[in-house]
Parts: C-alpha cells; sequence; structure tokens
C-alpha cells in the first residue's frame, strides 16, 4: 500500500504522525512511505532519517497527498487542505467531525473512506488513539498554568505547589478522564491542593485510590464553585453536549475567582465545559483575559513538546496503521472492531450515524 504522511499546517503544530522508525516498519513489510518534505523537523527528525529508512520525500501538500492510498495524519485537515484531497483515499488521523460538519462534506465529495483516531474504541471502553495526546494535554495544562502564573509571563507572581508558612496553592480539576488524571497527578506532585470534579462516583473512587491525597468530588454547582474561588488554577478536561447552554464552570464563578487566576481549557475545541471560553486561542497568542482570569485555550496543546508527542502517539497508531497497509481496508476492519467503530464514512458513503446526520443521508 502507498502511505502518505503530510506535514502539519496548524499553527506552531510541529507533531509528525510517523516517525523513522514506523517507517522503516511499513517499508519492510512491503509498503511504500512518502513523507512531505521538513514534516519532521520540527520533532526531530530530518527528510534524511526518513530517506535512510527507505522512504520518499515529496516537496510539498499537493504531491505527498497525491502519493497516497493510504493518509497518515495528526491533527484534523483544515479547510485550506480539502483542496488536495485525493480521490477515494483513506484518511486516519484525529478529525473531530462533531464541530467541522465542512469537513465530512469534503470527505464525502471526494468519496473518501476515514477512519478517526479519537473514536477508536477498545472492548472496554477505552480510547487508546486518544489516550497519550489526552494524558499529555494534562500533564502539560498545569506546568503552563505555573507559567502563566509567573510576574514574567504576566501573572501575579504565585508559585503553584507548597511552601512552609504560605501552604498549598489550589488546583481544581474539571473532569477525570485521562486529561484530569494527569493534571491531578503533575499538581499534586508539585505540592498543591488538588480537588478533582467527576461525575462517575466509581471513577471518583479510583481517582482518590490511585492519588492519595487529592480530593475526588461529584460536579455539584456548590463545590464547584467554592473550589473555583479558592484556586489559582483550573484545568478544565470535561465537554458538554454541543449547543448546550449548561456549563459546569459558569461566569459567574470565574467572576468571583482571584485576578490573575488562570484557567486552561483543554477541551474547548471540543465544546468545553467553561462558560468563559469563548473563543480558541494559538500557541502563537496563547491567552485571553475574561472577567480578570486568565484563559489558556490552545486546541493542540501536545504539540509544545512534539517529539514526545510524536513518539508516544505512534505507539499507539502504529499497530493500527501496519494492520491496514498489511490487510487492506476491508479485512482490517472485519478483524478489529476497534477500528470498524472509527470509521466516519467508506467510499464517500456515510457509516457513523453522526456523520449520516450532518449530510441529512
Amino acid at each position: 500500500m502507498r502511505i502518505a504522511v503530510p506535514a502539519e499546517v496548524q499553527d506552531q503544530e510541529s507533531r509528525v504522525a510517523m516517525t523513522p522508525e514506523g517507517t522503516r516498519q511499513l517499508v519492510a513489510a512491503g509498503h511504500q512511505v512518502t513523507v512531505q518534505s521538513g514534516a519532521g523537523v520540527g520533532a526531530g527528525f530530518s527528510d534524511a532519517d526518513y530517506e535512510e529508512q527507505g522512504a520518499q520525500i515529496a516537496p510539498d501538500a499537493a504531491s505527498v497527498w497525491a502519493a497516497g492510498d493510504l493518509i497518515v495524519k495528526v491533527k484534523q485537515p483544515t479547510e485550506a487542505e480539502r483542496e488536495v484531497f485525493p480521490r477515494g483515499a483513506i484518511f486516519f488521523g484525529y478529525t473531530h467531525t462533531e464541530t467541522r460538519p465542512w469537513l465530512v462534506e469534503a470527505l464525502l465529495d471526494r468519496g473518501m473512506t476515514a477512519i478517526s483516531f479519537e473514536r477508536v474504541r477498545l472492548e472496554d471502553g477505552s480510547l487508546p488513539l486518544l489516550a497519550p495526546m489526552s494524558r499529555i494535554a494534562g500533564h502539560m495544562s498545569v506546568l503552563i498554568g505555573a507559567q502563566l502564573l509567573q510576574t514574567i509571563h504576566g501573572g501575579p507572581g504565585v508559585m503553584l505547589g507548597q511552601m512552609p508558612g504560605i501552604g498549598q496553592s489550589a488546583v481544581a480539576i474539571i473532569g477525570g478522564g485521562v486529561v484530569g488524571e494527569a493534571a491531578a497527578r503533575v499538581a499534586s506532585a508539585l505540592g498543591a491542593r488538588v480537588s478533582i470534579f467527576e461525575l462517575r462516583e466509581e471513577r471518583r473512587s479510583q481517582l482518590m485510590s490511585a492519588l492519595p491525597g487529592i480530593e475526588a468530588l461529584p460536579p455539584d454547582p456548590a463545590l464547584v464553585a467554592e473550589a473555583v474561588q479558592g484556586a489559582w488554577l483550573v484545568v478544565n478536561g470535561a465537554t458538554v453536549p454541543e449547543g448546550s447552554e449548561e456549563h459546569v464552570v459558569t461566569r459567574e464563578m470565574v467572576r468571583a475567582m482571584r485576578p490573575g487566576a488562570v484557567i486552561i481549557d483543554v477541551t474547548a475545541d471540543l465544546c468545553g465545559a467553561v462558560e468563559t471560553s469563548v473563543r480558541k486561542t494559538t500557541h502563537a497568542a496563547p491567552t485571553f483575559v475574561e472577567e480578570g482570569v486568565t484563559h489558556y485555550v490552545v486546541p493542540n496543546i501536545p504539540g509544545v513538546v512534539p517529539q514526545t508527542a510524536t513518539v508516544a502517539l505512534e505507539h499507539a497508531t502504529l499497530p493500527y496503521t501496519l494492520q491496514i497497509a498489511d490487510q487492506g481496508f476491508d479485512r482490517a476492519i472485519e478483524t478489529s472492531p476497534a477500528l470498524a467503530g472509527a470509521v466516519l464514512c467508506r467510499h464517500g458513503t456515510p457509516v457513523a450515524p453522526d456523520v449520516a446526520e450532518v449530510v441529512g443521508r
């Protein structure tokens, strides 16, 4: 199979969907790999590194997309990239079509097949291709929040953690999934007082068992309001249904926070649960102030550690890429329920119910 790896185009997004080692394994299995020139540089991989492992190098986006029967990518395509979609190809990457109906239309118009990273789900309900990036985003959210509290980054000059005579600074975390647990681990390791809000009682018990010293609570509005008001850092890893007017962290709660406190909203790109996350930001301009509180709403947080994130993501995705390439799409989804459940469309025909609903089919 011909496999193509485009360069990422979002702001300061330096991850790449395949490493030279992944290229080596695919080439050894008899497949052709084409990588866009410069695609791996930000993650520490040169064109020569890929060529040494048998990859071909394409000079630009149009040529690399055209070179693939299977396109493997990290971030969901942009509207500009839809112009280079190859007719009939398979796309394998993040899509987040729930907030991008135009992407559904573009995939269908080109007769493409799409398998979404974030929809690959194992029998236990876990999401193996979403988890590594969520874990990195949760980890980095606390480190970024700690920086934004420093005066050199425009903050109030507060150290996140614990100091004798001062006590512990408080961190409130919304959502006890992979993002929330990773954030809680880092905040707790720094010595902060951590409150994490999670709807599922069983999950709250798991978190308190895994992380002694944290407080895991149901997202009762009064409890959330109290924790948010006392926190220097709030990390959101929860979502709400699209179009919902309900928020876990309301504007009123944010208004009651200390001036200069920080909110890191990891999931706002997917309808986050913080009312004051009124817009997404970028790595180039990562923050805005709302109600006196600094908001960081960058959708691709793992992009700040591209080498770590690239290797972690490929560790999860490469077995599936090899399966699709070795077996072909039809056989791969027959033998892998996890892949089958992640198919959005097939040869331009909707498969996922929500995709069909978007286009009225």
